[in-house]
């Protein structure tokens, strides 16, 4: 027979919430709905330096507005998805990773390595998530840069259209206003002219590698040439920290 005191007890804990802890991929996903930057530490029970990771993020988190934390626990079998996905099985912990408000991952390191503003770095504008993403699903981009009323903007635009259509989808065509404070810093690191009086377009092939800049006008030929090229040099793919042109080519018309 329950006595008071057990009974009570009994009544209490079948009174109070269940707390069940989301998974990460479910935590990213409202990050993405709510169109957040996200910082995710990844730990376990027992990893060192889990506390002093969180101050570092709350540093970054301070210099981006509406960003949010996720905890991520690497033994929770919940979190076997987001281990697999990418690749953190063994890798040293406490980790930091940044994904950016689309969700695509941007950047990421072991958190003693760290600190606010190297994760301030990480994040990428909305513009270089686009093509972070892009890029991560195996697809060429092309990035011009123009301001409104440019007289040839819509003819670029259209061949940068065209040139996708003529690689049958394994490319994406990405807008960018010359004067959106969000993009300098990514416009810098793709080293457009922005005194330019024309558009520019950047081509940065399926491997996140810049193969070409153009001025102006360009030839469909041309734009597909340059994102089919293989090259090495700057990056755009997620965890790197530039995007700059190793070659630089203008003209093409």
């Amino acid at each position: 027979m329950l006595s008071i005191r057990n009974l009570t007890g009994l009544l209490v804990a079948l009174c109070l919430p269940v707390v069940v802890l989301a998974a990460t991929t479910d935590e990213l996903q409202t990050a993405v709905k709510d169109s957040k930057v996200a910082f995710v530490l990844v730990t376990e029970p027992g990893a060192v330096g889990t506390d002093q990771a969180k101050q570092t993020i709350q540093g970054a988190m301070a210099q981006v507005p509406g960003s949010v934390m996720i905890e991520s626990n690497r033994a929770d079998a919940a979190n076997a998805e987001f281990v697999q996905k990418y690749r953190l099985a063994s890798a040293p912990l406490p980790l930091i990773l940044v994904f950016g408000s689309n969700g695509v991952i941007a950047g990421g390191n072991v958190a003693s390595r760290l600190n606010p503003q190297q994760l301030v770095a990480m994040v990428p504008s909305p513009k270089k998530a686009e093509v972070i993403q892009a890029v991560q699903s195996g697809k060429a981009v092309y990035v011009t840069a123009s301001r409104p009323g440019m007289e040839l903007k819509p003819q670029v635009m259209s061949g940068c259209a065209a040139a996708c259509q003529q690689m049958m989808g394994r490319c994406v065509s990405v807008e960018i206003n010359m004067d959106n404070p969000e993009e300098q810093d990514f416009l810098k690191q793709l080293r457009v002219n922005m005194q330019s009086k024309e558009p520019v377009t950047v081509v940065i092939n399926a491997k996140g590698k810049v193969t070409g800049s153009y001025t102006g006008a360009v030839k469909v030929k041309s734009l597909i040439a340059s994102a089919t090229k293989v090259v090495s040099g700057g990056c755009c793919g997620g965890g790197s920290g530039s995007c700059g042109p190793s070659t630089k080519k203008t003209g093409g018309k």
